[in-house]
């Protein structure tokens, strides 16, 4: 088989759907393991003394490794099967967490931060290529619906094993048990993994440029880049906010970040089975719409408002994911999916999970998160023709 070669798939969703959970346990635990730092930020502050400016520069440096592991990931997966590739980045992620636990410095934060992004990476081409290997097109829906449970689940999950361990023990040893468990997990993948035995499309002129003269590509990029910083940018710096700018106890706000991710599982299961029944741009529109208007109100809403905002908001991004990544499949074949999302991640990572995070936590020290909150309301309102426009494009692909 060559490095660019595929795998037909051919199995049946029920057939595949072990080896499909498998592989979303792997995206778990990878998300988890990214998660966990940012309810670490609250004790991290109070320990080191620095600022919500600094803390959001913390998620930067870890969006910027991630986003250099993605850039490199296309060269990796050239020469090593995505197989292989799956536990080593969850493997190398537990290894940073256990060295971020023995930071003494600011500096040695920074660079364990930029260490956990590096390993984090390299998962996601090499997770959707594997994936995509194992059930018929048809099943994508589905399929994709059933891999995003992993950030879905680690949502709910952070913040609360964060909080738990936290009543029991300090930062430190909270980064070494995770580190321990992802360790564990890349170890059982790398014995009895299956799906993504192949390498990917290598990176190089003749497979690069022809991509980047697409305009589905750039419009894929463009739409990636304001989903995720709707999903992610929220979730990320709201322990700081509730607890800075509302005055809420520390586990309080833990519980309550947990709690309101609590729906998103079933959610994203209700996403894929929509996607494999109606048009995906119905779907994406009034969920990126919705959102929208969630995250404009949460940088308003006090009192028991906010905490109906609070909840509403995460409900929305889990079903316009598996919309998302359909189109996606109808945009690009195989051998080109794993480069494209190698090539178009990393911008969005940097940007979406980075940069806007970065400035909402800029805003709140210059007095008002709710402020960096309708900027982000404000990005995702001018991005709506560029949604209707792929999702237009990608259907008459497809017909």
């Amino acid at each position: 088989m060559t490095p660019a070669s595929s795998p037909p798939p051919h199995e049946a969703f029920g057939k595949a759907l072990p080896w499909i959970l498998f592989i979303t346990l792997m995206f778990l635990s990878n998300q988890v393991s990214r998660m966990i730092l940012s309810p670490m930020l609250v004790p991290l502050e109070h320990d080191f003394a620095f600022s919500h400016a600094t803390a959001g520069s913390l998620l930067l440096l870890t969006s910027t490794g991630n986003a250099t592991s993605l850039l490199l990931s296309g060269f990796l997966s050239g020469r090593l099967q995505h197989r292989r590739i799956i536990p080593l980045s969850v493997g190398c992620y537990g290894l940073s967490l256990i060295t971020l636990s023995h930071a003494a410095t600011l500096t040695d934060l920074r660079i364990g931060f930029a260490l956990c992004g590096l390993s984090g990476g390299l998962y996601f081409p090499s997770g959707m290529a594997a994936i995509g290997s194992i059930v018929h097109r048809r099943h994508w829906g589905k399929t994709i619906a059933v891999h995003e449970l992993g950030p879905n689940l680690a949502f709910i999950l952070a913040p609360l094993l964060a909080e738990v361990a936290l009543q029991y023990t300090d930062w430190r040893h909270a980064l070494q048990y995770m580190g321990g468990s992802a360790l564990c997990c890349a170890a059982l993948f790398l014995v009895a993994g299956r799906g993504g035995s192949f390498c990917g499309e290598p990176p190089g002129r003749h497979t690069i440029s022809p991509l980047l003269r697409r305009s589905d590509t750039w419009m894929f990029l463009l739409l990636m880049i304001v989903a995720v910083a709707i999903e992610w940018a929220p979730y990320s710096i709201m322990s700081l906010y509730l607890v800075t700018e509302h005055h809420m106890p520390r586990a309080e706000a833990n519980t309550l970040i947990g709690l309101s991710r609590m729906t998103t599982p079933l959610l994203v299961l209700v996403g894929g089975w929509l996607t494999d029944r109606m048009q995906e741009e119905p779907i994406i529109l009034w969920t990126f719409v919705g959102s929208v208007v969630c995250i404009a109100a949460l940088g308003i809403a006090e009192g028991p408002l906010l905490t109906v905002f609070l909840f509403a908001q995460p409900m929305l991004p889990p079903l316009m994911f598996p919309a998302i990544f359909k189109i996606f499949a109808h945009a690009f074949v195989p051998q080109e999916r794993s480069l494209v999302l190698s090539l178009t991640m990393p911008p969005v990572i940097m940007l979406g999970a980075g940069a806007i995070p970065a400035m909402i936590g800029l805003c709140g020290d210059l007095g008002s998160f709710g402020t960096g909150f309708k900027a982000l309301a404000v990005m995702g309102i001018a991005c709506i023709p560029v949604i209707l426009r792929f999702c237009r494009h990608t259907s008459r692909l497809d017909s």
